[in-house]
């Protein structure tokens, strides 16, 4: 027996593969099975997907943050005094950079801004 071990040992260093012909084998568990049948004591790990945020709030971070932070939002002396206000300067500021934002992308951020930021009272 051990004269066919270092027989198998040499021939496998030389990158012979011999099948086990002495001794029965067991097949492997699949990698599948192995997920199914977790342990009694292991605490089973549920995937957990972080939360997306509101389109208004990547449509600001994405393409307005870049010039501004949100500093600019609760300074005292607020220059924009109403939604409408804060619309209007969405959609410009929305034009000037060449966003090509339809009135949908505007009222989110507009909608995004109000909620964090102004708190205007809306209509």
């Amino acid at each position: 027996m051990r004269t066919k071990v270092i027989v198998y040992a040499a021939l496998l260093s030389l990158g012979v593969v011999i099948p086990a012909w002495a001794t029965p084998r067991t097949l492997p568990v699949s990698p599948a099975h192995e997920k199914e049948a977790p342990l009694m004591n292991e605490p089973r790990q549920e995937r957990v997907t972080p939360p997306v945020p509101p389109r208004g709030q990547m449509l600001y971070e994405n393409h307005c943050m870049s010039c501004h932070e949100s500093v600019v939002h609760i300074r005292g002396n607020h220059r924009t005094r109403s939604l409408a206000e804060l619309r209007g300067r969405v959609s410009h500021w929305a034009n000037a950079l060449h966003l090509r934002w339809g009135k949908e992308e505007v009222e989110e951020v507009v909608t995004h801004l109000n909620d964090h930021y102004y708190k205007f009272e809306s209509r």
